[in-house]
């Protein structure tokens, strides 16, 4: 923990001595550079290219290992940044030597032509403590993180095949959206299998149509038939062609597959989110669901490693920074995106279904803030109480009787009118503080 002296600032403790040598490196698609650093600012050594193979890894390691012998240094420590596919090998090899990994926000370097300053200045970055709260992840929260990402890629995958599927629909058959308001609907499923356009509609006749609808709409079946029979005989889509009839095929077919990709990592994530402790007392915010606690953990990590929620905030990218000399300030934007992202989305859940989070949101919405202004203010105060209901174990339910308190109390037993916390894991052995 930090500790402060008689003018109330912060002292850090120094974590780089005589015996300690700091190695920055830039990373690129096939190659990496690096430099050394003492305490002093001097380099004793440097490289400009070494390649993400065994040979170049073997390199590396050979010139910090006589780096340390030729110059006394007993501690390695190696900063690099926190985003790129190379980041995770060389970590993990660093790692493997005893070497210690600290990572920067990738908008704390100045981007230069050359690779050797950019290592510099990773370098003195890291001699001077500009590095993350975070480390190279491990076990359940590295799967966790894995999930999560490709959650973000299929997604977006099903994104793009819904509206290539809705843009075939509003071409050839657009009444069906008065129909079938949504794509989830397995009526219209089997019907755009079989049936997806007006002169398919027709063909099948009433009886055709019915048969196609028998599993979703049950009794209803007959009555829907009739209007989509009817829709299509008053049809304004344009005639489709081979191609409409194909790309519509592709469209359904992609968005399926991912729709059912999606129920598989959603899965995925319940089953990883049962072997994290801290789940329990997320998971007991309202609005907060085990998808989003999910993907929170695998961008966050282990909160073991976060001392402060002011170190979570920044991580995020939710420390508030002055835009011009006017002052004026907003969010940094300088964390995990994904993290910020569902923060984000935990808050209008919060907002939603607490009401301890929602008079939080109107009250600072009171202050003329804008509604995302108001939901930043709200996501930062959502860090702080997940950091303490982990940190205490406890898990958060609100009983609200008219007139009562609105600020929640630590507390063991029920009070009316409050916001009280809860042992989810009382007895067991993970009692206690948890930094």
């Amino acid at each position: 923990m930090a500790e402060r002296d008689d003018t109330r600032k912060t002292v850090k403790h120094q974590t780089i001595d005589d015996r300690t040598v700091v190695i920055g490196v830039t990373l690129g698609r096939e190659f990496f550079a690096l430099c050394l650093m003492n305490k002093e600012g001097e380099i004793p050594g440097s490289c400009r290219k070494l390649s993400f193979t065994r040979k170049g890894f073997d390199a590396f390691h050979t010139l910090v290992e006589e780096t340390k012998q030729t110059y006394g240094f007993t501690h390695v420590v190696i900063g690099m940044e926190s985003t790129g596919h190379a980041v995770r090998k060389l970590a993990a090899f660093a790692q493997e030597n005893g070497y210690d990994v600290r990572f920067i926000r990738t908008a704390a370097v100045r981007r230069d032509a050359s690779a050797s300053p950019d290592a510099r200045t990773i370098a003195l970055l890291v001699k001077e403590g500009h590095v993350l709260d975070t480390r190279m992840e491990e076990g359940v929260y590295r799967q966790l993180r894995s999930v999560a990402h490709t959650r973000e890629s299929v997604l977006r995958h099903q994104t793009a095949s819904q509206r290539a599927l809705r843009a075939n629909l509003d071409d050839g058959f657009p009444e069906l959206r008065g129909i079938f308001p949504s794509l989830k609907s397995r009526g219209l499923r089997a019907l755009l299998a079989a049936c997806p356009f007006p002169d398919d509609v027709l063909k099948a006749g009433c009886p055709g149509v019915t048969e196609l609808l028998r599993k979703s709409a049950g009794k209803k079946a007959p009555e829907r038939a009739q209007k989509i029979l009817a829709a299509a005989q008053e049809s304004v889509g344009v005639t489709a062609g081979k191609a409409d009839r194909m790309r519509l095929a592709i469209s359904l077919d992609d968005y399926t597959r991912s729709e059912a990709q999606l129920k598989e990592l959603h899965a995925e994530i319940r089953d990883l989110l049962a072997g994290i402790p801290f789940s329990a007392s997320v998971l007991s915010l309202p609005g907060v669901g085990p998808v989003t606690c999910g993907v929170f953990f695998g961008e966050l990590g282990n909160p073991a490693c976060f001392t402060h929620p002011k170190k979570i905030t920044r991580y995020a990218g939710y420390d508030p920074r002055e835009q011009n000399l006017r002052g004026t300030r907003a969010v940094s934007k300088q964390g995990r995106p994904l993290l910020r992202k569902y923060l984000y989305l935990m808050s209008l859940g919060v907002v939603k279904r607490s009401s301890f989070f929602k008079e939080y949101y109107e009250r600072k919405q009171g202050k003329q803030r804008a509604k995302k202004e108001a939901l930043c203010a709200v996501a930062i105060k959502l860090i702080r109480v997940i950091f303490a209901l982990i940190r205490d174990r406890r898990s958060l339910t609100e009983t609200r009787v008219e007139g009562g308190p609105e600020a929640p109390h630590r507390q063991n037993g029920l009070d009316e009118g409050v916001v009280t916390f809860h042992h989810p894991l009382r007895g067991s052995t993970q009692e206690g503080p948890l930094c």
